[in-house]
C-alpha cells in the first residue's frame, strides 16, 4: 500500500516538475518575442553556431513581412529597412518615398506564374550553382536558400546596415555577407573566407538577384547592361515567348577556362542598371568584379519581372586534355575555387524627373572621379585631334618564306604628317604600328625599330620633326603574343598554360594555319616594363598598348609565372602606372575600366552593340561616362562600311575621328598576316579625312573637357546628345529631314545640326 502511495507521489512530482520546466520555456520565448527592435549595434539573432547546428528557425519560402522591417541604417537622402527573418533589406528615399527592394515587388507578386525552385529563387536573398566533384559524372545543380528551407545565422546591426550568414541545410554550404547604406548608395557584400562547402564544390551565386526588379505589367522601363557602348534591354510584355537572357564575363572571357561563344562584344564596364517608371538605380561591382558575370534575365525568360544581378563566379569548366595535342580529353572543374576577398556591388537609387540612363552615366562618373581618382580634362588645344595609325610593315606568304611588306618607312611617316596638317588637320596623333623587326605579325622581342623602316634613329628623326609640327607620337606594341621567339621568350616555359597545363594558342601568320603563342600575362608585363627605357630614348609621347595589357585578363597556370586573374589586373595597373609616369601618356585599344586610373585615351571604342534579338538600343553609355575624363576615338573611318553613318555616329557620341594609313599604295597589303586591309593609301583619304576633321571639330571643338549630361532619342533615327556648357547636337539618321515638334528647327537627312542655348 505504502509502495504504490510512493509510486503514485512520484509520478505526481515529475508533472508537475515538468508542467513548470514546459512553462518556464513558454516565458522564454515569450520574452524573446516581446524584445523590441534594437536600432543600436546590438545582435538581433546571433546564433554563434558553424555549420547550421546552432538553433536558428527554418525560413518558408514566402516575401519577406515588411511591418516586420527595422531601421538599419539612415543617411541623409536614405533609410536601410531590413528583415531579422530572412535578411532581405529595402532602401526608402527620404524626400520622395520610393522604395528599391531586394526581392520582388509584392504588388505584383501573385501574377507570379513560374513554380518549382526558379520561384523560390525570386524569393531568395541567395541563389547558388554547384556540382559534386567527388561524382566526375556529376552535374551542376541549381538551388536557393528558401528552397532548402535554410536558417540565418549571426543575424547582427552593425550600425551602418547588418551582416548575417545563411546557411543552407540540403546541400551544407554557409554564405556571410554584409549590407552597408553609406550616404546615397548602399554595398552589398560576399566574404569569400568565411564560405563553407561541406562535400559539394560552389560554381556560382547570385545575392539579392532581385533587387529592384520590376515586371513589364504597366509601367515603361528597360535593363542597362555594358554590352559594347551600352544597350537597353526594353520592358515588354509580349516577350512571354523569348526565353533568352544575357550572361556575360566582367572584362571578358578567361582564356585558361572553357568559355561559351556568344559572339557577343567584352563586357568593358562593370556596371549595370535597371530604369522602371521614375524610379532607376545604377549598380557597380567595386571589388572582385573579375570573378563575376552580369545576368540579365528579361521579364517571360526567367519570371515576370526583369531582373539583373552579377553572377559570381567560384569555378569555371575548364578542358582536361589527355593527349599531348591537348585535342583529346572531358570538360571538368576545377579544385579550388576562386578566392577575391569581397564581392562588392553598390546600388545607387536614383529617381525623380531624371532617372534615365544619362543620370546612371553620370553618378557612375562621379564614382571614377571620387574613387579611381579621375579628373577633368583640361583643354590644352583648340582643335580636336584626330588619330591616325601608321603601320610601318607586316608580312605575307612567300613562295619559300615569308615576304615582307614595307607600308611606311619613318621618312615617309614624315612627309605624310606634313601632307596631312597641310591639309587642314590641326591636330594630329600618330599611333605608329608594325615598326618591330619584321612588321606587325611579328609578335615578341620588338626592338629595335626594324632597319627596313629607318631604325631607331629613323624613328627619333621622324618623332623629332612630328614635334615641329605639334603632333605627337604614340608607338603602338602588343605584349600578349609572341611569334619569334626574341627576347629570350620560349614557349614552353613562357606562354600561357591552362589548368590542365595545355600550352595556350591562337592561329594566325601563314592563312590562319600557324599557331601563335600567347605569353604568360606576368612575363608580357615584365618584357613591357623592361622596353620603357627604349621608348622613352626614342622621344614617343606615349605607349598605345594592344591586344591584353589594359583590355584582358586571363588566369595563368604556368608554374614558371603563375597568376589568379586578379593578380594580373594588379600586375596590369602597376604597369599602366609606372608607364604614364615614365612616358607622360598611356593609351589603350578597347580598354577595360579596370585601366581607367592610368590611361589617358581609349582608341577604337565600341559604339556599337552585339545584336541580341531582346537587346533593343544602343546607346552612348560608356561615351557619357567619359567624355572629359579621358579621350576616346572611334573606329577607323576609312574602313567603315556605312561611312557617313559611322561618321554621324561620332558627332552623336562625342568621339574624335581615327583613319588607318599607309604610305604605300592601297592594296598593297592585301594579302598580309594581320594588317589585311585595301584602302589605306593616305593620299586616297587625305582630303575625305580633313573635310571629316572640320564638321567634327566646329561640332566638337568647344566641348571636349565638358561632361555630357543628357541624351534621348527624339524619333526613330533622331538622337539628342546635351553638354554641360548648353550645345546640343541633333543627329539625323534618317533619309528624309526631321522637324522638331516646334517646329523651330529641321535637321536635314543624315546629318546633324548644333544649337547653343535654343538657337541653330
Amino acid at each position: 500500500m505504502k509502495r504504490k502511495t510512493i509510486v503514485k507521489l512520484s509520478a505526481a512530482i515529475v508533472t508537475v516538475l515538468l508542467l513548470i520546466g514546459w512553462a518556464l520555456l513558454l516565458q522564454r520565448d515569450a520574452d524573446q518575442q516581446a524584445v523590441p527592435a534594437d536600432e543600436g549595434n546590438a545582435a538581433v539573432n546571433n546564433n554563434n553556431g558553424a555549420g547550421g547546428t546552432s538553433g536558428g528557425s527554418p525560413v518558408e519560402a514566402a516575401l519577406p513581412v515588411e511591418a516586420a522591417f527595422v531601421k538599419a541604417a539612415e543617411s541623409e537622402r536614405f533609410v536601410l529597412w531590413a528583415d531579422a527573418v530572412t535578411a532581405h533589406f529595402k532602401i526608402e528615399s527620404k524626400e520622395t518615398g520610393k522604395v528599391w527592394r531586394s526581392y520582388p515587388n509584392p504588388e505584383y507578386w501573385e501574377l507570379e506564374k513560374t513554380t518549382g525552385t526558379w520561384k523560390s529563387s525570386f524569393l531568395s536573398p541567395v541563389m547558388l550553382e554547384y556540382i559534386d566533384a567527388s561524382n566526375s559524372k556529376s552535374q551542376s545543380k541549381l538551388t536557393n536558400w528558401m528552397e532548402e528551407k535554410g536558417v540565418l545565422e549571426n543575424y547582427e546591426l552593425t550600425g551602418d546596415g547588418f551582416k548575417a550568414t545563411f546557411y543552407f541545410p540540403g546541400t551544407k554550404f554557409t554564405i556571410p555577407v554584409e549590407v552597408a547604406l553609406n550616404g546615397d548608395h548602399v554595398e552589398t557584400k560576399v566574404i569569400d573566407e568565411g564560405i563553407a562547402e561541406g562535400n559539394l564544390s560552389l560554381l556560382n551565386l547570385k545575392l539579392y538577384p532581385l533587387f529592384g526588379a520590376e515586371p513589364s505589367h504597366g509601367q515603361e522601363g528597360y535593363m542597362l547592361v555594358p554590352d559594347g557602348s551600352g544597350a537597353l534591354i526594353k520592358f515588354d510584355e509580349n516577350r512571354s515567348n523569348d526565353k533568352s537572357i544575357y550572361r556575360e564575363n566582367v572584362y571578358g572571357a578567361d582564356l585558361s577556362f572553357y568559355n561559351e561563344q556568344t559572339g557577343r562584344q567584352e563586357v568593358k564596364m562593370p556596371v549595370f542598371g535597371l530604369k522602371s517608371g521614375d524610379q532607376s538605380f545604377l549598380a557597380v561591382m567595386t571589388d572582385g568584379e573579375e570573378y563575376a558575370k552580369l545576368f540579365a534575365a528579361p521579364a517571360g525568360a526567367l519570371g515576370i519581372s526583369n531582373w539583373i544581378t552579377p553572377e559570381w563566379q567560384y569555378r569555371i569548366k575548364f578542358f582536361q586534355s589527355t593527349n599531348k595535342q591537348g585535342d583529346q580529353g572531358f570538360y571538368t572543374y576545377s579544385k579550388d575555387r576562386f578566392v577575391a576577398g569581397e564581392r562588392t556591388t553598390r546600388y545607387y537609387p536614383i529617381d525623380g524627373p531624371k532617372a534615365d540612363y544619362a543620370a546612371m552615366a553620370e553618378r557612375y562618373r562621379s564614382y571614377l572621379i571620387e574613387e579611381n581618382g579621375l579628373a577633368r580634362l583640361e583643354q590644352a588645344k583648340e582643335n580636336i585631334p584626330l588619330y591616325v595609325d601608321i603601320i610601318g610593315a607586316d608580312l605575307k606568304q612567300g613562295l619559300l618564306w615569308d615576304d615582307y611588306i614595307e607600308g611606311t618607312t619613318t621618312k615617309q611617316a614624315e612627309t605624310m604628317v606634313k601632307e596631312l596638317r597641310e591639309a587642314g588637320i590641326a591636330n594630329l596623333s600618330v599611333l605608329y604600328a608594325g615598326w618591330q623587326r619584321w612588321g606587325y605579325s611579328s609578335y615578341g622581342g620588338l626592338f629595335p625599330v626594324d632597319k627596313r623602316l629607318g631604325g631607331n634613329s629613323g624613328m627619333k628623326a621622324f618623332i623629332d620633326a612630328a614635334h615641329k609640327l605639334d603632333v605627337s607620337v604614340f608607338l603602338s606594341a602588343n605584349y600578349s603574343l609572341n611569334s619569334s621567339g626574341r627576347g629570350g621568350f620560349w614557349k614552353l616555359n613562357d606562354g600561357l598554360r591552362n589548368l590542365a597545363g595545355t600550352l595556350q594558342e591562337q592561329y594566325g601568320g601563314r592563312n590562319n594555319d600557324d599557331k601563335v603563342t600567347l605569353t604568360s600575362p606576368l612575363y608580357g608585363i615584365r618584357e613591357a616594363e623592361e622596353d620603357l627605357e627604349a621608348y622613352k630614348s626614342l622621344g614617343a609621347d606615349g605607349l598605345l598598348l594592344e591586344g591584353g595589357i589594359g583590355s584582358a585578363l586571363n588566369t595563368d597556370f604556368n608554374n614558371r609565372h603563375k597568376a589568379s586573374r586578379s593578380e594580373v589586373l594588379e600586375g596590369q595597373q602597376k604597369l599602366l602606372e609606372k608607364a604614364d609616369q615614365e612616358l607622360g601618356s598611356i593609351g589603350v585599344a578597347n580598354g577595360s575600366f579596370y585601366s581607367l586610373a592610368n590611361v589617358d585615351h581609349i582608341h577604337r571604342i565600341a559604339d556599337d552593340y552585339s545584336y541580341d534579338i531582346f537587346v533593343d538600343e544602343a546607346i552612348p553609355f560608356e561615351q557619357i561616362v567619359l567624355h572629359g575624363l579621358v579621350t576616346y576615338s572611334s573606329d577607323w573611318a576609312n574602313l567603315s562600311d556605312e561611312y557617313n553613318s559611322d561618321f554621324l555616329r561620332s558627332v552623336e557620341y562625342g568621339a574624335y575621328p581615327s583613319y588607318v594609313f599607309t604610305a604605300a599604295e592601297s592594296g598593297k597589303f592585301k594579302r598580309a598576316y594581320s594588317i589585311w586591309y585595301y584602302s589605306m593609301s593616305y593620299r586616297d583619304w587625305k582630303q575625305s579625312a580633313a573635310e571629316q576633321y572640320k564638321r567634327l571639330n566646329e561640332a566638337l571643338g568647344d566641348v571636349q573637357d565638358q561632361y555630357i549630361v543628357g541624351h534621348r532619342t527624339l524619333a526613330e533615327g533622331v538622337k539628342e546628345t546635351i553638354y554641360e556648357n548648353g550645345k546640343t547636337i541633333i543627329v539625323n539618321y534618317n533619309e528624309k529631314p526631321y522637324t522638331i515638334a516646334s517646329g523651330s528647327v529641321t535637321v536635314p537627312a543624315q546629318d546633324f545640326i548644333v544649337t547653343t542655348g535654343g538657337g541653330a
